[in-house]
């Protein structure tokens, strides 16, 4: 029986645990989800919940809509400038790993940042550091994720449209 449960964790078979928050650190359902969201109370994994502000351009142009070749640039521009700002923040806290920012547009992950650091402790440091203060007029709003492997951390919504 242990072998069976240990086997399907964190998958859809799981009928206990929710396996898109395992797999992506956010649900769709959110709190109304019918699983068990798991979150670690310590993790090199975290969350930085709807940080970054797509521009219009980039949300009209992942909605197949026309859009000039100039405010695109001025969107890859924004993002570039935001991505730089955040990771020379995160890093006084630490080595980091991996960053990705989310570019989903669903409800539950537009604008997530997540940031995994070399060690649990750089982590902590930046949730003590960072939780609650403000960035472009925002409170932030950060947590420890379950992902490890970004490269799987992609919402099934967002992959098939």
């Amino acid at each position: 029986m242990a072998d069976r449960l240990a086997k399907i964790f964190g998958t859809e078979e799981d009928k206990v645990n929710c396996p898109f928050y395992f797999k992506i650190g956010a649900c769709r359902h959110g709190d109304t989800c019918t699983r068990h969201h798991n979150k670690p109370p310590l993790s090199q994994t975290m969350v930085f919940s709807h940080l970054y502000e797509n521009p219009p351009a980039a949300i009209a142009f992942s909605d197949s809509l026309k859009v000039p070749e100039s405010a695109l640039v001025e969107a890859v521009n924004h993002f570039e400038d935001f991505y730089e700002e955040v990771f020379m923040e995160l890093a006084k806290f630490g080595e980091i790993e991996e960053m990705a920012v989310a570019d989903n547009i669903g409800d539950h992950m537009i604008g997530n940042v997540y940031t995994k650091f070399v060690t649990e402790e750089q982590a902590k440091a930046a949730m003590q550091g960072l939780n609650g203060r403000f960035y472009a007029g925002r409170t932030i709003m950060c947590e420890y994720s379950p992902v490890s492997d970004f490269r799987e951390a992609k919402c099934r919504q967002y992959n098939d449209g």
